[in-house]
């Protein structure tokens, strides 16, 4: 069993492992998981750039 945290409500839930994954496949920025199997887990969620064109960066950097 693992718990996966909805990040937007801070909800948590506790999920058979297939159904965790598959959340986490389909929603990458929205769940985090929290334990696998009873074992604390430190899930990385990558932030995302804005894409703002009105910005410096946005002028210097080439993004690919």
């Amino acid at each position: 069993m693992y718990k996966i945290m909805y990040i937007k409500t801070g909800h948590i839930f506790e999920l058979p492992a297939e159904e965790a994954k598959d959340l986490k496949e389909k929603f990458p920025d929205e769940y985090k998981i929290v334990e696998k199997n009873g074992k604390k887990f430190r899930d990385i969620i990558k932030k995302k750039l804005s894409n703002d064109t009105d910005s410096i960066y946005s002028k210097v950097v080439d993004e690919e």
